[in-house]
């Protein structure tokens, strides 16, 4: 068991059920302190959420790297993790990523609106300016996959990368004036129907660890 080999990290030497009891109680302050679920814990380590709840009733212990992912997800040392009583921390601040994506939303709607008003003052021939707007969405939709990926729950993923799917399809279709363009979205549809049953697997996979 990895517990035996804590001598560095852990400054005395403890038995096996302290080690679950002050991890049950840490895991638990922090998870609470950090306004969490079990659920959203779980899938920022790729866990299950049945994982997490046997360590927060002190079944079992996960592996050293599975500890140091955990504290490094509350922002705190793998000695706070395991100390004899829980650390008093500041919760992370969830407004900060609103505000960040809030940011660069507001950025890629700016760059439309610039390049809407340079088109139309230097009268670009064969281009219907408006479309500009239609390209912002895309463009926005890309922030929103990528914050996804960094903050986001697996159902949030899924939704980003359908609409970015959607969103592209559906700026190729206003962009060129082709009847067959429709077609399109037919092609759309499987490629949506694999991104679900990708998500699906992903979703299976965390709850056998």
């Amino acid at each position: 068991m990895f517990f035996g080999c804590f001598g560095a990290t852990i400054k005395a030497m403890i038995t096996e059920t302290e080690l679950k009891d002050r991890l049950a109680k840490n895991l638990a302050h922090f998870r609470k302190t950090n306004n969490m679920t079990q659920q959203q814990l779980a899938e920022k380590i790729n866990y299950s959420d049945k994982s997490v709840s046997k360590w927060e009733r002190k079944e079992s212990i996960p592996d050293i790297m599975i500890l140091i992912h955990i504290a490094d997800v509350f922002g705190v040392s793998l000695d706070d993790l395991l100390a004899s009583e829980p650390k008093e921390i500041k919760p992370k601040r969830k407004i900060s990523r609103y505000v960040i994506t809030l940011i660069c939303f507001t950025g890629v709607w700016m760059l439309a609106t610039l390049a809407f008003t340079i088109l139309n003052l230097i009268g670009v021939d064969g281009f219907t300016t408006w479309l500009v707007f239609i390209y912002a969405i895309p463009a926005s939709i890309i922030i929103l996959v990528i914050f996804s990926q960094l903050w986001g729950s697996n159902f949030q993923r899924l939704l980003s990368v359908s609409l970015l799917l959607w969103s592209v399809m559906m700026s190729i279709y206003l962009s060129f004036d082709l009847i067959k363009l429709w077609l399109l979205f037919v092609t759309a549809a499987p490629v949506q129907i694999l991104f679900i049953f990708w998500y699906i697997l992903k979703d299976v996979h965390s709850n056998n660890i």
